[in-house]
């Protein structure tokens, strides 16, 4: 009995540890963040960081009034927007015809493998792409980067939602048919119903991976298309780091992402654990 205790205790113990590191590691680099943008220029730079200090808004005034901080945040929307829908739109059909396909010796053998597209390195993808933007006069578009970010949210996004139907009764499906629903009726009106879990995940999950990618945002765009992550990258000069502008644009392009996220957190913990159940 007393090794139990002791071992019972030393697992809460190392819970609580764990759950504080993980907590750390998350938290701590953005309240530097935002502690940063409310700081004077010099107390950014003073070592250790001065945890008292009188909070300026100059580069939020800084980051709104000048530059093209305006063009950059819409850029993003539009990318982040249409990527997430193409993303949902497309994965449900493509989980849905995986389901449909289940019996089948291929349908088995995608679905096995759905996750390998995720597993690609961004690089190989940039650029073939990139080649064929700039044969189609495509380049430095939005094209380039919705359907960079599309290609690699998809295998995730069917994965995801494809888990989430194989947990729904099968009885639904003969049901419909034998009432006479067509393949596309039953998946819009029974499934899809069904789905709002999973397509919540899906939907916060891809938003978010276009709104902060970097890598086919700055290589696959211009002047005119650059996305958030690219203005703010632009903080960083040959010479010095202007670190109140980039902390500040940081934590402004922080706040849609945070708050959908707390509006749709239900549907993101719903969706994420109902695919982890097995019958």
């Amino acid at each position: 009995m007393i090794f139990k205790k002791k071992e019972s205790n030393f697992t809460k113990i190392s819970t609580v540890v764990f759950i504080l590191v993980i907590v750390i590691i998350d938290v701590v680099p953005i309240l530097l963040i935002v502690s940063n943008s409310f700081k004077p220029s010099l107390d950014i730079k003073t070592l250790p960081p001065n945890i008292i200090f009188n909070p300026t808004l100059k580069h939020f005034k800084t980051v709104l009034s000048s530059g093209n901080f305006d063009i950059y945040f819409k850029n993003s929307l539009i990318v982040a927007t249409i990527t997430t829908a193409i993303s949902i739109i497309v994965g449900i059909f493509g989980a849905y015809g995986l389901w449909l396909a289940r019996y089948s010796k291929w349908g088995r053998k995608v679905s096995d493998f759905i996750l390998l597209g995720k597993l690609v390195p961004s690089i190989t993808i940039l650029i073939p792409l990139n080649m064929l933007l700039y044969s189609v006069k495509l380049n430095g578009t939005y094209v380039g980067p919705i359907l960079a970010h599309s290609s690699v949210n998809l295998p995730f996004v069917i994965w995801l939602i494809l888990g989430f139907i194989k947990q729904l009764p099968a009885g639904l499906y003969e049901s419909a048919q034998l009432e006479g629903a067509s393949t596309i009726r039953i998946l819009v009106s029974i499934f899809v119903p069904l789905l709002l879990p999973a397509i919540g995940s899906a939907f916060i999950l891809s938003m978010q991976y276009s709104w902060n990618e970097l890598l086919f945002s700055l290589q696959l765009t211009s002047m005119d298309t650059y996305t958030l992550p690219v203005g703010i990258a632009r903080s960083v000069g040959a010479v010095a780091i202007d670190w109140g502008r980039g902390c500040a644009s940081a934590t402004i392009a922080m706040l849609p992402i945070i708050i959908i996220g707390f509006i749709m957190q239900k549907y993101f913990i719903a969706g994420m654990t109902a695919g982890a159940i097995k019958e």
